[in-house]
């Protein structure tokens, strides 16, 4: 599986003639764990492992946030960079862009533009639910599989809501300043199945018998506050690597 992007669009909005096409930005995703991609860790109950073999998510679109303040821009204090401001947003990568991130691949390739000399604090992506029909995420926007003490899990979510993301380091900015620059948008399982995680696993359960521990928003096996959970700390796993 590869991002997929059947129409990638980088929309620039500056009516600003001193702002050019001056760098090339280079967007990629990656999951990755602290160690390996096989976790062991204690939740309150007992001693659990948790494996990951299928990491899927869908992204509606990608916006680059210019930040408050820089050379080209002006102060947010200032009339003139106000003015500036008022003619210029921020960069958008028009999706959709289904990533399949562990499957055999260190990081994948999003997307590929030129753009601005600028500074840009932050990342935000709109995750939504996939609507190709012949894809494994159709329905969905939100899907990872694995096992839980061996045997099989399937979670999925449908969540439609927007991330924002950062450097770890806060002082950190993206800055496009000709040449080329590779950023990353990285997923650190470990945050949700790693042995700091606030999830007890062990309470997932197979009610219906199956075989296969079943976590989704729509509460088959009755495990919709731990598929709520994975969901909400989805956001917390996201940040931002240069490569």
């Amino acid at each position: 599986m590869y991002a997929i992007a059947m129409s990638v669009m980088l929309l620039v909005s500056c009516n600003n003639d001193s702002v050019s096409d001056d760098g090339n930005l280079k967007l990629k995703a990656a999951a990755n764990f602290e160690n390996t991609a096989s976790q062991k860790f204690a939740t309150s109950k007992e001693q659990n492992t948790i494996e990951i073999t299928t990491f899927m998510i869908n992204i509606k679109e990608i916006e680059l946030e210019i930040d408050d303040y820089d050379e080209m821009m002006g102060s947010s204090g200032d009339m003139m960079g106000e003015i500036m401001r008022k003619f210029c947003t921020d960069i958008e990568f028009e999706g959709p862009f289904e990533l399949d991130l562990l499957n055999g691949h260190m990081s994948i390739d999003i997307a590929s533009a030129n753009m601005p000399n600028d500074v840009y604090e932050e990342i935000e992506f709109d995750m939504d639910v996939c609507t190709n029909q012949n894809s494994e995420l159709y329905g969905k926007s939100i899907l990872i599989k694995g096992t839980i003490n061996e045997m099989p899990f399937v979670f999925w979510h449908n969540t439609n809501e927007e991330f924002e993301i950062d450097y770890q380091n806060a002082n950190n900015n993206l800055i496009i300043n000709g040449g080329s620059m590779t950023t990353t948008i990285n997923f650190n399982l470990s945050i949700i199945f790693g042995a700091a995680t606030v999830i007890d696993f062990s309470l997932a359960k197979d009610t219906d018998g199956d075989g296969v521990i079943e976590i989704n928003p729509n509460n088959d096996d009755d495990n919709k506050e731990i598929a709520d959970l994975i969901k909400n700390l989805l956001e917390e796993s996201a940040d931002l690597l240069d490569n």
